[in-house]
């Protein structure tokens, strides 16, 4: 298991969940956007517990590896959302289609003929 640190708080969760959340983070800089989440996690007494946090690409966590008594939560759910985030974020994105393209009066042979009188 991993805790998470970030602002000032910390939580318990899954190795798998921490891996997916780091990259997530890293591949929000692409986007420079922010995402909501709820993840995850084990309280003091091992119950599972939903952890909501708002990270982005400027977001500072620290993951520590720790051992726990606890099993680990139901992440099946949550794991393929946040690699499914992960796969859609480093996607290329199309350039943007541009309805008009702009044109001038020019002709190429205006800068190419030297000896061409208007």
């Amino acid at each position: 298991m991993r805790r998470i640190s970030y602002s000032g708080a910390s939580f318990l969760t899954s190795d798998a969940i921490a891996d997916a959340l780091f990259q997530l983070v890293t591949a929000l800089g692409i986007s420079q956007t922010t995402e909501t989440l709820n993840l995850p996690a084990i309280n003091v007494t091992g119950k599972t517990i939903i952890v909501k946090l708002i990270v982005g690409p400027w977001s500072e966590l620290i993951s520590v590896p720790e051992d726990s008594l606890w099993d680990e939560p139901n992440i099946t759910e949550v794991l393929a959302f946040l690699r499914g985030r992960v796969l859609t974020l480093q996607q290329p994105k199309p350039s943007p289609a541009y309805s008009e393209i702009a044109t001038t009066d020019f002709d190429s042979r205006d800068f190419t003929d030297p000896g061409r009188t208007p």
